[in-house]
């Protein structure tokens, strides 16, 4: 007579398909994280999978007074805000506080930027949402966005108010800078 099965050896059995599962999901995460999803363009409709990641009727501040909903996503490798106009479904905001992204000419957050032109005199600067920024020190990432335009936002230093630092990377529809 044959003995009955251990429902140890069941457990074990669920056990190592469980982590065999879990394995794969992670595997498959950060393989479906490195594949290329488009890159949400400004004031075009916001893709699906940002629209997927909203959290609990996430909104962000977008504009003094104003808020869209938005919701927080890894591209590359880098966390970004993207936010949408609820009406119509379009891109209006998209920032980053990564110091993973680094623009074409190699700025990053963390870098330093001068706020005087080659004459000494101060730039043009535009505050937005606290920031500061200019076209002086705007840039594009290729590889990722095209020729989407990246803003730096900057924060001026105190102990140097002729320099600022990068804090930021910002689009946005509501950003109107100064010439």
């Amino acid at each position: 007579m044959r003995k009955p099965l251990r429902p140890r050896g069941k457990r074990r059995s669920i056990v190592v398909c469980s982590l065999l599962f879990l394995v794969g999901l992670l595997l498959g995460g950060s393989q479906a994280e490195g594949q290329s999803r488009p890159f949400p363009v400004l004031g075009s409709s916001v893709p699906a999978y940002v629209l997927n990641a909203r959290i609990n009727g996430q909104v962000c501040v977008t504009d003094v007074h104003h808020r869209d909903p938005c919701s927080s996503i890894r591209i590359h490798y880098t966390l970004f805000t993207v936010a949408w106009d609820t009406r119509t479904k379009l891109v209006t905001y998209m920032m980053t506080k990564d110091s993973r992204l680094v623009t074409d000419s190699e700025l990053g957050v963390g870098g330093e930027c001068n706020l005087l032109n080659e004459g000494d005199q101060p730039l043009k600067l535009t505050d937005y949402m606290g920031w500061l920024v200019t076209p002086m020190w705007a840039d594009t990432v290729q590889g990722w966005s095209g020729d989407a335009v990246w803003y730096a936002a900057l924060r001026r230093d105190p102990a140097s108010p002729e320099s600022g630092t990068i804090v930021a990377f910002v689009q946005s529809k509501y950003l109107k800078i100064q010439e």
